[in-house]
């Protein structure tokens, strides 16, 4: 799969349509989880995406720690990855391995991305905010994108 830089905004239908795999880092650890509830648009003019992840999870003390992550949309090849990266805590399992995904290094950001992903983006966080009474349970991170790609096959010719 040959992956091509993208704008930002170009395939964001397909990303918030789908499960995604949200890479973070810290603590000397990489980790993966399965994220649905995330949305990408704009904040202050720049391209963000906004992702909502409970205060409860690994990923959370990840992201306090190193303020950056990538949104990884999987091909259908490792759909399963979803279900394995859901499926358990990254304290306690290397999910990234027994999920069988690849990591290739981020051209802006020290997390990497997902070889396998048919669309990565490279954030940062710019801001954080809290849910609110819907979801109380949950805090909200705005990573602007810095990077797009996409698998060149899914570009309209």
């Amino acid at each position: 799969m040959k992956k091509v830089e993208i704008d930002p905004y170009e395939l964001a239908d397909v990303t918030v349509s789908k499960s995604t795999l949200l890479v973070s880092k810290g603590q000397g650890k990489i980790n993966v989880m399965a994220l649905d509830w995330k949305s990408i648009g704009e904040l202050w003019m720049y391209p963000v995406c906004t992702i909502a992840v409970a205060r409860s999870r690994y990923t959370y003390s990840l992201l306090n720690e190193t303020p950056e992550f990538t949104l990884n949309v999987p091909s259908p090849e490792i759909s399963s990855a979803v279900s394995i990266a859901g499926g358990s805590s990254g304290r306690d399992t290397d999910k990234i391995a027994q999920a069988g995904l690849t990591l290739t290094p981020s051209k802006h950001i020290s997390v990497p991305m997902i070889e396998e992903a048919m669309i990565s983006y490279e954030c940062k966080i710019i801001h954080t905010a809290e849910s609110g009474a819907v979801c109380s349970t949950h805090r909200l991170f705005f990573g602007e994108i810095l990077a797009a790609y996409a698998d060149e096959s899914l570009l309209k010719k």
